[in-house]
């Protein structure tokens, strides 16, 4: 046997099609079951190979299974460059995480009020927002245009410490 016959051997057509096509459908059905993202590249791989095994090329078994295999190999090594991999980005659901380390521009206030916190006013990227002196900040003294640093944001207030 040369090497022509070898790779025109096994179904080949709409038969290879259908394997194939089937093959791709359980992969991604596994994949949807899984979550993992690794067995969604073999599903669309699988995919590839059965309209590929429709153009009607001479494209036998041996040929469908190395070309399978490179594209899933393929497709999972650059997983990372296609998919965002979780936790790599801020949080979609939770838009005021942004904000956690950022300093902002004391507008007024910071006496002590009733239940004993210290509450203002600052100014963050154009935006005023209420604003609480955290616990830990002593008898920190803050006049306007003072900068503090946004702690925590809890309810639509942001609680700051003084800048050192």
């Amino acid at each position: 046997m040369d090497m022509v016959t070898i790779f025109l051997m096994g179904p080949m057509g709409t038969q290879a099609f259908w394997i194939w096509l089937t093959l791709g459908i359980l992969l991604l059905g596994v994949e949807v079951f899984l979550g993992t993202q690794w067995l969604l590249w073999s599903a669309a791989s699988a995919g590839v190979v059965a309209v590929v095994c429709l153009t009607g090329l001479p494209f036998g078994i041996v040929a469908q299974v190395i070309t399978f295999a490179t594209l899933s190999l393929v497709m999972s090594l650059m997983t990372r460059k296609f998919m965002k991999v979780p936790g790599a980005g801020p949080d979609v659901n939770a838009p005021n995480d942004r904000l956690l380390g950022k300093q902002a521009e004391v507008l007024s206030g910071f006496e002590i009020v009733a239940g004993g916190e210290r509450t203002g006013r600052v100014s963050f990227e154009g935006v005023e927002w209420p604003a609480v002196l955290k616990a830990g900040a002593g008898d920190a003294v803050l006049k306007k245009a003072d900068r503090v640093v946004i702690d925590e944001v809890q309810e639509g207030r942001l609680f700051v410490t003084p800048v050192n």
